[in-house]
């Protein structure tokens, strides 16, 4: 594989990632132990590398077809945008494999859905862009949707995982106590810090930017003082993931055009023009002296 080729497709497997990996597997492994539904809400800001890391965790589990039928042991959807409870049902539905998904009345389509369910023997259910259920026009939270979840989640006795944004999936939990209930486990992929008054922060972007540079095959310009090249790193991207590894990639695919063998000064800097710079909203910090 070339480095361009590398640059596009690089999984980043750092240690909070394989982390929150261990989480929701412990999830599921307690769920099957137990009998009953432990389930797990997942927030972080936009690029932190939520969708990233739960499509990692689902590729692991892949949808079967045997003679019986589908058997999806992770099912994976994205919350609809704008959500109804008959939306929401009938996404499932569909996703699951159903004919007729949106077809009659809604306790029609739960009766169904509740047999998909099991009858593709789903053992969890992750639902992104769960921020869906705050209403964009009124700020207001959809109480009949979390209704709907809290009772799908007693019927089909099933674990769910949601996702979304910072703040929004958390708020939407605490407006219903019994849905909240339900999730006892509460995690958040939050970005790099940089303090120099905790090292600890420090050599966490250090180690992640390492494995970046090998993930995308160039690494970092070695004339330069690695510390301060870091911390310019982290004051393009705000220590996020998804900033990260953009302006890695897009120096990456500069570096190759120009033929060199390192990410270099220029190169970060012309690629934080080109794609951080309206984004982030701060001085090329690789310009300056």
């Amino acid at each position: 594989m070339d480095t361009l080729q590398r640059a596009k497709t690089t999984l980043i497997r750092y240690p909070r990632f394989n982390g929150l990996h261990e989480s929701i597997q412990e999830c599921l492994e307690l769920s099957r132990d137990a009998g009953e539904p432990h389930c797990m809400s997942m927030e972080g800001v936009t690029g932190a590398g939520k969708t990233t890391l739960i499509k990692s965790y689902v590729s692991a589990f892949p949808r079967e077809e045997t003679v019986d039928g589908s058997r999806i042991p992770i099912f994976y959807m994205q919350t609809p945008s704008p959500v109804t409870v008959k939306g929401m049902a009938a996404a499932m539905l569909e996703a699951l494999g159903d004919p007729a998904a949106h077809r009659g009345t809604i306790w029609a389509m739960n009766s169904r859905l509740v047999h998909f369910l099991k009858a593709c023997q789903v053992e969890f259910v992750i639902l992104d862009d769960f921020q869906h259920l705050v209403d964009a026009d009124t700020n207001r939270i959809l109480r009949k949707v979390s209704d709907w979840l809290k009772t799908l989640i007693k019927q089909t006795n099933v674990p769910f995982l949601v996702v979304g944004i910072d703040g929004e999936v958390e708020r939407i939990l605490a407006a219903n106590a019994q849905l909240s209930r339900l999730f006892a486990a509460r995690e958040k992929l939050e970005p790099f810090a940089w303090d120099t008054a905790v090292p600890q922060t420090i050599q966490d972007f250090s180690l992640f930017v390492t494995y970046a540079e090998k993930g995308i095959g160039l690494p970092l310009e070695a004339d330069l003082p690695r510390a301060d090249l870091l911390y310019r790193i982290h004051l393009a991207t705000d220590g996020v993931v998804g900033n990260v590894m953009n302006l890695l990639r897009r120096s990456a695919y500069q570096a190759h055009k120009e033929g060199l063998d390192t990410l270099t000064l220029p190169v970060l800097a012309a690629s934080y023009e080109k794609r951080l710079m309206k984004h982030v909203g701060k001085p090329n910090p690789f310009l300056s002296g």
